[in-house]
């Protein structure tokens, strides 16, 4: 594996791209289940920012030590002879960059152990056959492995900041709910930093609200919610982006400096693979060879070298020489101080897309972003399905909270029930005893109606398996349905003015989810205060 250039400085990465449509959101603060919680609204206030990272970085006034960049990697552990182990220069430091190494199962018990998680014996992951796979079917891990991840980033217990994950379907791919609730969040709890972001533009509502992503015309995107995807290549982003050719890029930029203490990339090495070359603010920080001799899901985390925290504005990734170039995601992490709010979202999936993830791969994500919270929304694609078994659903959404607890056993989970949505005027389903249209209200019942825009019947049940779900396993519960009007709610939102509803009623306009947002903080913000620690949510200077 070759060896990033520039150990005189530091690197840096991040990518950004989430979902396009998203659900609603009104203005009654009812349709919250809370399970032993309660509220304090904070009152913080930001303040301004320090100076760029380039420019203090490369400051000579007062020359410092040149501490080795901190170089960590996480990658799937598979049955070919593992990179030799790292060398000592004559001084006997490490090198900057450490090799991918599965930790024998004979080590010595006093042998440090880096890795975030114990691997089990090497095992190679077969990728499945066509059409073997699609959104409903799970991996169980299998002829799984750990992935292991090699140094560890700064910081270390003590002084932390707020991190919210917030997993869902388009709703939270688009970044306008997510996006208005992280910008409200942190202004009050302090900025943290932009946090996970897909890489590139694989669908048209994957977009990120903090960073400006661009990417090059060369890069075509992988998804897991193809059927015949190979689960073991696939990080939480659910897509990677693809170009095989040198030159491409995909850039990542902020409107102001951001506060950072660690960058991971996700890429997936594998036969054939190119390289590629990383800029922090125009300057050439390092380069990564992505070739190997099987598909190897990777983490490359970058962290300062001087200083607990750095700030960068612009990264770029361009593509050297010919061979693919897999990459997942870009994260900046600043867990000092402030509040992160990440956000990961996949149009038109269900929920058991999150159980299709390969186990160990979907764990490893977990625990580097570290959440204290984590909030789920997904139910608008299931109530559209016909073929769906309530029962079925139910278990695997609960399974889905049972893999978040396991891992994350600290962390609070909230879950958002499925908003009102219609379908077209003629697609209603008729009930078999009358004849009439049948639609479901807020409250999960179905009620006959005479709007021309029908809700589906399973939306109900689908909201209702959720809260079910969410009150046996003690979490918090918000009925985004119940800011609605509880017949039609949707096309009253669409004829509401301003509209908020989209056009195709399943949707929101930005208005629609700024109300949505408003509503939601009564249930998210009592959360937050019962997880925080006045001390670590400050704002970031």
């Amino acid at each position: 594996m070759a060896l990033p250039s520039g150990a005189d400085r530091m690197g840096i990465v991040r990518a950004t791209a989430l979902t396009a449509s998203i659900l609603a959101g009104a203005a009654v603060a009812s349709g919250v289940s809370y399970f032993g919680l309660d509220a304090i609204w904070p009152q913080s206030e930001p303040k301004a920012a320090n100076k760029p990272f380039t420019e203090r970085a490369r400051q000579t006034a007062e020359p410092q030590p040149d501490l080795p960049r901190k170089y960590a990697l996480a990658t799937i552990v598979g049955d070919v002879p593992l990179p030799p182990p790292p060398r000592s220069d004559a001084t006997g430091a490490l090198p900057e960059v450490m090799p991918v190494a599965a930790t024998p199962a004979t080590a010595a018990p006093d042998a440090e152990q880096p890795s975030v998680v114990e691997p089990p014996p090497p095992l190679f992951i077969e990728p499945p056959a066509p059409g073997a796979q699609s959104a409903e079917i799970e991996d169980d891990g299998v002829g799984d492995v750990t992935p292991t991840l090699e140094g560890r980033a700064k910081g270390g217990p003590g002084k932390r900041g707020l991190v919210i994950l917030h997993i869902g379907d388009s709703h939270t791919s688009a970044d306008f709910l997510t996006g208005e609730l992280r910008k409200r969040l942190q202004a009050r709890y302090g900025r943290g930093a932009p946090g996970y972001i897909t890489a590139g533009h694989p669908h048209i509502g994957v977009r990120s609200s903090s960073l400006n992503v661009k990417a090059s015309s060369g890069w075509n995107y992988k998804s897991l919610q193809r059927p015949d995807a190979a689960t073991s290549e696939f990080w939480l982003s659910g897509y990677n982006a693809v170009a095989s050719a040198p030159g491409e890029t995909m850039s990542f930029t902020a409107d102001k400096p951001q506060l950072f203490d660690t960058i991971e990339i996700e890429v997936v090495r594998q036969p054939g693979g190119g390289a590629i070359d990383v800029k922090l603010d125009g300057v050439v920080e390092t380069s990564y060879d992505l070739s190997s001799s099987k598909i190897e899901p990777v983490v490359i985390r970058l962290v300062p070298a001087r200083a607990a925290t750095e700030k960068v504005r612009e990264i770029a990734i361009t593509t050297k020489g010919h061979g693919a170039v897999m990459i997942a995601s870009l994260a900046i992490y600043n867990r000092q101080s402030g509040l992160t709010y990440n956000s990961v979202g996949y149009p038109g999936a269900q929920a058991s897309l999150i159980n299709k993830f390969n186990t160990k791969l979907l764990a490893n994500d977990l625990l580097r972003i570290n959440p204290q919270i984590v909030v789920l929304s997904f139910g608008t694609n299931e109530a559209s399905n016909d073929g769906l078994d309530i029962t079925k659903y139910t278990e695997g959404y609960e399974r889905i909270v049972n893999k978040i607890k396991t891992t994350l056993p600290a962390a609070q989970i909230v879950v958002i029930g499925p908003p009102d949505f219609s379908e077209q005027p003629g697609s209603g389903k008729k009930d078999k005893a009358s004849g009439r249209v049948r639609e479901a209200n807020a409250d999960g019942k179905s009620a006959a109606s005479d709007c021309a825009w029908h809700t589906p019947a399973r939306l109900g049940q689908v909201r209702e398996a959720q809260r079910e779900v969410a009150q046996r396993l003690g979490l918090v519960y918000w009925n985004w349905a119940s800011i609605m009007p509880s017949e039609c709610g949707a096309h009253r939102w669409f004829t509401a003015s301003p509209p908020l509803m989209a056009k195709d009623h399943v949707h929101f306009t930005i208005e629609g989810y700024r109300k949505s947002a408003d509503q939601f903080l009564n249930t998210l913000i009592p959360v937050i205060e019962k997880v925080r620690v006045s001390a670590n949510a400050v704002p970031n200077n």
